[in-house]
């Protein structure tokens, strides 16, 4: 049975990056002298039970020192203050003020079909924002690859870009990329997800609200068996994906409604021959879901389909509800009830976000921010349907 419990979800995720705790330690008293050349580090065993983190852990943040030039390692002998390594007498001075008209800043996007639209709205944002305050853009597509994000990431380090937006990739890997650079000072602010492991500034969906919303709206409309479908199982490491989840599980618990994890959908992938299968067994199953929260209009599209093809009509045998109001969702038959993001607006307050941070005109602790979306009522909920038959009792002559 599948654990849906924030717990276990956490256990997935990679362990949160505390190795840059290790790195700003030994950087603050190498560069300070409080450790002179030639001194030896404790043995990673010793660091690792210090700091609490495992041996790999350890090793990594050691290695991004060793590059640094501030540590060097010795084979046989173990990890040293290098003879190069540089003592700052007294604190950088604060950086100059930035000439906004020289500067430039990165935009990276995900390059898939079920992010077009969203990559598109973000884009127009930024672009507004950016030539309003006389910035230049660079910006590039990555498909959800590690590898590629981080030559789009150097590539713009070399267009000298000052600061960097970037909608993450469905995954954590890459994590650690972009705390090196934080550890370099180089701003940035995720757009869409966030990174559990990564304290940033990020601007996205007020996830968990919405979705609790959707769900609200459903049980408004009678249904007690509310589903939940997402797709692929590793989904569930993206922020978005996740905070959906837990907003769904919370409007159950706040009307007292059970949570069964026989009425969570989960997809294999897009490409797996049986994934049309997974939706079909799901919605044929016994106590199947009368209603459900689809956590993009994609996977609405696919649990609409399904119903099809299982003889279940929507909205009358199976209520769906899906997310980001995707120019289809209004064109299904039938019309489909979703959550409309401010997308322009996304990436509009990403781009001031970065660019204060980039003027200096906001320093101290990172910005979260998640912006409202609106639920838009259409034909595939049943609620207008509802409506038409509640005014039909009153005035046949209403259509």
């Amino acid at each position: 049975m599948r654990d849906l419990t924030l717990p276990a979800i956490e256990k997935k995720i990679n362990p949160r990056i505390r190795y840059i705790k290790i790195v700003e330690v030994y950087r603050e008293q190498i560069l300070a002298g409080k450790l002179p050349a030639g001194t030896r580090l404790p043995t990673e065993f010793e660091l690792a039970g210090e700091f609490n983190l495992s041996r790999g852990t350890v090793r990594q943040a050691l290695n991004l020192l060793v590059e640094e030039g501030l540590l060097e390692r010795v084979q046989g002998r173990g990890t040293f203050v290098s003879q190069t390594a540089l003592v700052q007498t007294a604190p950088p001075p604060p950086p100059e003020p930035v000439v906004a008209a020289e500067q430039r800043i990165g935009l990276i996007l995900i390059l898939n079909q079920r992010s077009d639209q969203l990559n598109m709205d973000i884009l127009i944002g930024v672009e507004q924002a950016v030539k309003s305050r006389n910035y230049q853009l660079s910006f590039a597509y990555t498909e959800e690859n590690e590898q590629q994000l981080a030559v789009n990431i150097e590539r713009l380090r070399a267009d000298k870009a000052a600061g960097i937006i970037i909608f993450p990739i469905g995954n954590v890997t890459h994590d650690n990329m972009l705390a090196k650079l934080q550890l370099e000072r180089l701003p940035i602010v995720l757009v869409d997800r966030y990174l559990t492991d990564l304290d940033t500034d990020y601007v996205v969906a007020n996830n968990r609200a919405s979705a609790f919303r959707a769900t609200e709206h459903l049980l408004f409309l009678g249904h007690v068996r509310v589903g939940f479908a997402y797709a692929y199982p590793d989904a569930i490491l993206t922020s978005s994906v996740r905070d959906r989840l837990e907003g769904y599980k919370q409007a159950l618990e706040e009307y007292e409604v059970p949570f069964d994890e026989s009425l969570v959908l989960v997809e294999t992938q897009d490409s797996n021959p049986d994934s049309a299968r997974v939706y079909e067994k799901f919605l044929l199953q016994k106590n199947r879901p009368t209603g459900i929260f689809a956590v993009n209009d994609w996977e609405a599209l696919k649990v609409i389909q399904a119903a099809q093809r299982c003889g279940l009509r929507v909205p009358d045998d199976l209520a769906v509800v899906g997310f980001d109001d995707l120019p289809f969702a209004e064109h299904l038959n039938p019309s489909l009830t979703t959550l409309t993001q401010h997308r322009v607006d996304m990436g509009v307050q990403a781009a001031n976000l970065l660019i204060n941070r980039i003027e200096g005109l906001l320093t101290g602790p990172t910005r979260h921010l998640e912006l409202p979306t609106r639920l838009i009522v259409r034909e595939s909920c049943g609620a207008r349907q509802r409506l038409r038959k509640a005014l039909g009792t009153v005035s046949p002559s209403i259509p």
